[in-house]
């Protein structure tokens, strides 16, 4: 055994500990479960449309046309991620501890209890509480939701196949 294998496990151990520490830090302090209420949207945004929205398709293909379906009804399917605040509609979900959400939009409106008890969660003190899971949505795109940023009202949302 080398000289250097004790200064390599030490900082080794000491790189953990600074992660977790880093982690620990950026994830905050524990929230409370989001009600099965999510924020309202604005009482000026139109109520989703009977229409049929047809075929699911993925949230990169909705973005990508976005203008186009600007005020319609759509079923995107995608990676669910919300916290006690916040919830979207990730094209892709970062492996890290909890998720990160890359790309995506922000959902507006209802999200039932039976759909947050499905999803994976934190369960850790001191993490962040968050949930998340490959859904279904069916809701009104808007381009530009209250925050400026593209927004999906839920109608429906239901667990999907991965």
């Amino acid at each position: 055994m080398s000289t250097r294998s004790p200064r390599r496990r030490l900082a080794a151990i000491s790189f953990a500990g600074l992660m977790a520490l880093t982690l620990s830090a950026c994830a905050g302090a524990a929230a409370s479960p989001p009600s099965s209420q999510a924020p309202a949207p604005p009482s000026a945004a139109a109520p989703p449309s009977s229409a049929d929205p047809g075929a699911a398709i993925d949230v990169d293909a909705l973005l990508r046309d976005a203008s186009a379906k600007d005020g319609q009804v759509v079923r995107v399917t995608g990676n669910f991620l919300a916290d006690a605040n916040l919830a979207r509609l990730c094209g892709v979900l970062m492996e890290s501890y909890p998720p990160q959400c890359g790309g995506g939009l922000r959902l507006t409106g209802n999200v039932p209890a039976e759909t947050l008890d499905a999803l994976t969660t934190t369960t850790e003190p001191g993490l962040k509480k968050m949930w998340w899971g490959y859904v279904t949505v069916t809701g009104t795109f808007h381009v530009s939701g209250a925050d400026g940023l593209p927004s999906l009202e839920i109608a429906d949302i239901e667990m999907a196949d991965s």
